[in-house]
């Protein structure tokens, strides 16, 4: 991609292709090359070589050495020494930017490294370069799921600068890395992770104790801490991933709660929420956004025609057939309006024409962990509060337990793509299948004329797909059977109009779904028998 970097004031070297050297260095003379004289390295070195010296050119007298500019000479990086008895990563050119930092850089470009100008931060730790290809090549697009395009992915646009410019943050995301590969790897590379270890809780504690005012809290920081905690996850110290998380949420408190994060970086709020999804089964979630924030597509330079849906303005208008009106289906606000609006997104999911840029994707991502976040906030509903009341109160003890149920269908049908993805929240998402288990559970004791609907049909499917290959499949199995049956269900074509008009992904799920009607067809043949 590069030849060779000159001084603007410099002329660029004469093409010697065609022309054999009189003179070259030593090692092209042995290797009886034509060499184009490049100094202090000539190509043919640079490609031959990893760690590329200085040709030699002192049998050379004939020929006048070529200056090197005085910009351009190298010297040691100034700094702290090295503690991890490897050579450093960050050695060339100082040159002053203006600012109390200097900028580094190579002496010379070398193929091997994945970052030749060295543009991450200073760093102790040898051998950086595997972690990073890692986190680039890898594990950046893993971050959340329906990922769009590099050129769209509102990761690699608003995240990787946050990791890019932070020291703290920078250091975390290679532990989180390293714990993530084989460890024999990291060792043959020269990784020493317990350095990188104490370099995160090192900078860490510094920044929290010696930043001005507000330092600590900065949206690097906060991203630092749950990266610090998705560390401690994988490894299962929950010692550790206790101090973290009570220490993150301690951060998003006094940084006014995630609303405020998203403000300045939905990208971090995004990540904070994720830990602690994930942790939930160690750690109880807190309420982070027990009132739904409000969302005003205009300031995203976006319009909302239906007031319903969040989303309306990104996706089809008309959709066939009609939308279901959920609240006559015993579904209360606000879960009706979040039903709504999680339907819609699903349809531009995961198409590239629904993230046009970078900032629409992070709007999308950003409202959908939004919703997210407030379904898990909600508190338990007071089934014997809506009880009271004789015939209204039967009518409320009905919304009540289908609108609890729903609430946990739309969380195990958004999350269940989200399994395996690093820091894996797969625990997390099989606890909330099991609560929507136990709320359907209650749901198939009520009249069956209230019940027997599209809405609760797909609730039972959600659980049947994300339920594949664990016990609870035939469980949810079982009661569709009998659904379909009573609703007159009885070809794939009919099951899927049922379930597609409350919240569908083709893409992500048509074939879960049909997989799990086949099971439901043999079910039913099994207890017609």
């Amino acid at each position: 991609m590069f030849s060779v970097i000159v001084p603007e004031n410099k002329e660029p070297a004469t093409r010697r292709s065609h022309k054999k050297s009189k003179g070259g260095c030593k090692m092209c003379k042995e290797r009886k090359l034509k060499c184009d004289e490049i100094k202090p390295t000539c190509s043919n070195c640079q490609r031959r070589f990893i760690s590329s010296q200085p040709c030699d050119y002192s049998h050379l007298t004939s020929r006048a050495s070529r200056a090197t500019p005085p910009a351009l000479i190298p010297r040691i990086a100034e700094g702290r020494p090295s503690e991890s008895g490897y050579a450093s990563d960050r050695t060339g050119t100082s040159l002053d930017n203006g600012e109390n930092s200097p900028i580094i850089l190579p002496t010379s470009l070398s193929a091997e490294l994945l970052d030749p100008f060295r543009t991450h931060p200073e760093t102790r730790v040898a051998g950086i370069n595997v972690l990073l290809k890692h986190y680039l090549g890898t594990g950046l697009y893993q971050s959340f799921p329906w990922q769009p395009a590099s050129d769209t992915n509102p990761t690699t646009a608003f995240f990787v600068p946050l990791v890019w410019r932070d020291e703290v943050l920078f250091h975390a995301t290679l532990q989180f890395s390293a714990i993530r590969m084989d460890s024999e790897i990291v060792k043959s590379c020269g990784v020493n992770t317990t350095l990188l270890s104490a370099e995160c809780i090192r900078l860490l504690r510094d920044r929290v104790e010696n930043s001005e005012e507000g330092g600590g809290l900065k949206d690097e920081t906060i991203s630092a801490v749950a990266t610090l905690a998705a560390v401690e996850h994988k490894k299962g110290n929950l010692r550790m991933l206790r101090m973290h998380m009570n220490g993150l949420s301690h951060m998003v408190s006094l940084r006014g709660g995630l609303n405020e994060i998203r403000l300045t970086s939905p990208m971090t709020a995004n990540w904070v929420f994720w830990m602690f999804v994930v942790t939930s089964p160690h750690l109880p979630f807190p309420p982070l956004d027990s009132i739904l924030p409000p969302f005003i597509p205009t300031d995203h330079n976006l319009t909302l025609p239906v007031p319903l849906s969040h989303f309306s303005d990104l996706g089809p208008q008309a959709l066939t057939p009609p939308p279901l009106d959920f609240t006559a289906l015993h579904l209360a606000e606000p879960i009706a309006s979040i039903m709504t609006s999680v339907q819609h997104v699903s349809q531009l999911v995961p198409t590239h024409n629904a993230y046009p840029t970078a900032q629409t994707s992070s709007v999308v991502l950003a409202r959908v962990c939004t919703l997210l976040s407030h379904l898990l906030s909600l508190p338990p509903i007071s089934i014997s509060e809506a009880r009271e009341g004789g015939e209204e109160g039967k009518k409320g003890e009905i919304e009540a337990l289908v609108t609890e149920s729903a609430r946990f269908a739309i969380l195990v049908h958004v999350f269940a793509p989200w399994r395996g993805l690093p820091p894996d929240g797969t625990v997390a998402i099989n606890c909330i299948l099991h609560q929507l288990m136990t709320a359907l559970k209650v749901v198939t004791c009520l009249d069956r004329k209230e019940t027997n609907n599209v809405l609760v049909l797909w609730m039972f499917a959600v659980g049947g797909v994300a339920s594949v290959g664990m016990p609870e499949r035939n469980w949810f199995v079982s009661h569709l059977a009998e659904m379909v049956e009573d609703m007159g269900i009885s070809s794939w074509e009919e099951w899927k109009d049922a379930v597609s008009r409350c919240i569908w992904h083709e893409r992500l799920y048509v074939r879960g779904y049909e997989k799990l009607w086949g099971e439901i067809e043999k079910k039913g043949g099994e207890i017609g028998e």
